[in-house]
Order: C-alpha cells, then structure tokens, then sequence
C-alpha cells in the first residue's frame, strides 16, 4: 500500500503509518490544490525515507504552479525516487510541461483521460493507475483507458479518501479492469502487485 501526503501536515502522519504489518510505503509532494514550499519538501526527503515524490501536478481548479512543479520534478530525479503526478482537466498542459523535462518513474494516478492519453503517457515512461471511477457504468472513455494500458504500465488505486471508502475496496477496481480486458480478477491483482512493488520498491 502506499500513502501520499499531500501537503505539509500530512507529510509526518504518511510516515507515521509505516512499519504496521503489512507492507506501506509512503510518499510527500505537495499537490496543486496545497500550499507548500519545495525547501520545506526537500528537508523533509533528506531526513525520511521516502518511497515517492507526490501527489504533484496539475488541476483546473486551482492555478497551475509550474515552477513548484518543475522544482519537484527535479527533486525527484536528485532522490532517484518516482513521481505521483495528479492530472486533472489539464492533460494537455501536463504533457506539454512533461516534455520539458527527461523521462522520469512515475504514475499518473486515479486517471480519467482517454486512451489515446494513455499512449502519450506511457511513452514518458509513466504508469497509469485506474481508479474508482472506472466502476461507473457510463464511464465509456475510463473504460477504454483500462483497456489501453500495457499489462506492464498498469497499476490500481481506491484514490481514497477522494475515491472510495478503503483499501479493500480496491478489490472492485480490480475486478471491473479484469473484465474490461478480459482476464481473470487474480491475474490483474497478481500483474498491478508486481507493477506497483517494481516502481515504488
């Protein structure tokens, strides 16, 4: 399982969680809707042992900081460490900004693009994780994302606690992009296991 803290607040209670028993990595970024400074960010990565940087990104809702997510872009690549890119309503801007910058680890998560998206993501060499909104019926272009993915860029999510309730809820997630590409509940969950534990070590 892994737990981003999205802001600075949240950054010591993530790491909090970790060493329980089951597996728990962590991340810290700061995403597009928070405040927080990358100096604060590249203390608390020097002094934790952090597993991602993110969530950062872009969203519409708020103004897009392309120096903040420049700076942690780069953080990311000193620390060696993948990125959680947070990309809403703004895949175009993202990609643009993307391009800027070497191909780095990562995962666009929680993904509601299209699958041609898709294409334009995994060639940056990032994942693409589908999440809870894949369950909704009438999502036709979700739907045809999951079915986009390559088997090796592929990862699930419950996008909690903005998605659904907790992590055995992803078990549903699972289960729908099985019968989105046509496999069995136990491959996928046995395929994004293996995927997730490769990126975030």
């Amino acid at each position: 399982m892994l737990v981003p803290g999205v802001e600075p607040a949240q950054w010591p209670r993530a790491r909090a969680l970790a060493g329980g028993a089951i597996t728990l990595r962590f991340a810290a970024g700061i995403h597009p809707r928070h405040a927080g400074s990358i100096e604060a960010l590249e203390a608390h990565v020097a002094r934790a042992r952090v597993h991602a940087i993110g969530e950062l990104g872009w969203d519409r809702a708020a103004p897009f900081d392309d120096a903040l997510v420049d700076a942690q872009l780069a953080l990311a690549r000193a620390a060696a460490l993948p990125v959680i890119l947070h990309v809403v309503g703004a895949h175009g801007h993202a990609l643009e900004r993307l391009r800027r910058h070497p191909p780095l680890a990562g995962v666009v998560h929680a993904f509601s693009g299209s699958a041609e998206l898709v294409r334009e993501y995994v060639r940056r060499g990032l994942a693409i994780s589908i999440g809870p909104s894949v369950l909704g019926a009438g999502a036709r272009r979700v739907h045809a994302a999951a079915r986009a993915v390559p088997d090796e860029a592929l990862l699930v999510e419950t996008d909690a606690p903005d998605g659904i309730a907790e992590p055995a809820d992803v078990a549903r997630v699972v289960a729908q992009v099985a019968h989105l590409r046509g496999r069995e509940p136990s491959a996928i969950a046995a395929l994004t296991h293996a995927n997730a534990a490769r990126l975030f070590g």
